[in-house]
């Protein structure tokens, strides 16, 4: 299947410093993408130069949409209107205010509700929601969000959350930029990871849990045995404290144990630790950083 974004070799510079470097990269149509990185690694740019509210200074961007919305930064909203009469305003621009009543957009984010209410009242999560379905006037195929769920309840993300699953289950492509890496995991089928303006890695969400499988904290009664059967063994770990160690071995807890034995290495406590997207991050910009 084409992707519905394909980015080459794109780079960007402010000043004489390079926000992007090279940045590749394939956005598989019906997935929801996530881009994650740290601030300052170029996310942002890189979402504005695919909306076309930037340029790059070399390389290509192909979206392969006939339709796309983007929400960069604030939404771009009539405060003084209510919800229908924002999605009215929307149906206009498009030429489609005949064709349309605001109402069925605003029944499928959950807005049919609002009635008179001015947007000015409206909380936050209520405001993504409307600019969510602002968007859908123009029936796009990929829309983009930038920290969407910033400042919102939890109730808000739940809701945000459930709507970004509706419209993709429905065959809008989405890509997205967050922080809120443990939201991003629910949701997400593929991931792009960006540090310092260069893609890290990608992987599917199915390749993520493959390669992020936790480890195993140890409490061993010797540092200098441990460490040298981990160089044998080319095992990689973590010092947490003088005895306490995260191993990161697809061996099971038994196994590791006996093998730790024949070095003369007691364990005197184990168990396993789950990850999630936030430790594998943490890590992954740790290596890169090194």
């Amino acid at each position: 299947m084409n992707p519905i974004v394909s980015i080459e070799n794109i780079s960007k510079k402010f000043d004489k410093n390079y926000v992007l470097n090279g940045v590749t990269i394939n956005i598989p149509k019906g997935s929801i993408c996530g881009l994650v990185g740290p601030n300052g690694a170029g996310k942002t740019t890189l979402l504005r130069i695919i909306t076309s509210l930037q340029n790059a200074d070399s390389g290509q961007v192909n979206v392969n949409a006939n339709v796309f919305s983007g929400l960069i930064e604030e939404p771009a909203l009539f405060y003084e209107l209510n919800a229908s009469q924002n999605i009215t305003q929307q149906l206009i621009l498009y030429g489609l205010e005949d064709e349309f009543n605001p109402n069925e957009f605003l029944g499928y984010v959950g807005l049919e509700d609002t009635q008179n209410k001015k947007v000015k009242h409206f909380s936050l999560g209520m405001k993504q929601k409307l600019a969510i379905a602002m968007m859908l006037v123009g029936n796009p195929e990929l829309i983009i969000l930038d920290e969407p769920m910033n400042g919102l309840d939890p109730q808000g993300i739940i809701s945000l959350r459930n709507l970004i699953l509706k419209l993709n289950k429905d065959g809008v492509t989405f890509l997205i930029s967050s922080h809120l890496l443990y939201e991003l995991e629910k949701i997400a089928t593929d991931f792009i990871f960006i540090n310092h303006g260069e893609i890290i890695s990608e992987m599917t969400s199915e390749e993520f849990s493959n390669a992020n499988k936790g480890y195993v904290q140890l409490e061993v009664n010797d540092t200098d045995s441990f460490k040298r059967a981990m160089e044998d063994l080319k095992i990689p770990y973590e010092e947490v404290d003088n005895f306490k160690m995260n191993v990161f071995s697809n061996d099971t807890i038994t196994d590791l144990i006996i093998r730790l034995n024949s070095y003369g290495c007691i364990v005197t406590k184990c168990f396993n630790v789950e990850t999630g997207l936030e430790e594998f991050f943490i890590r992954l910009m740790d290596e890169d950083d090194k």
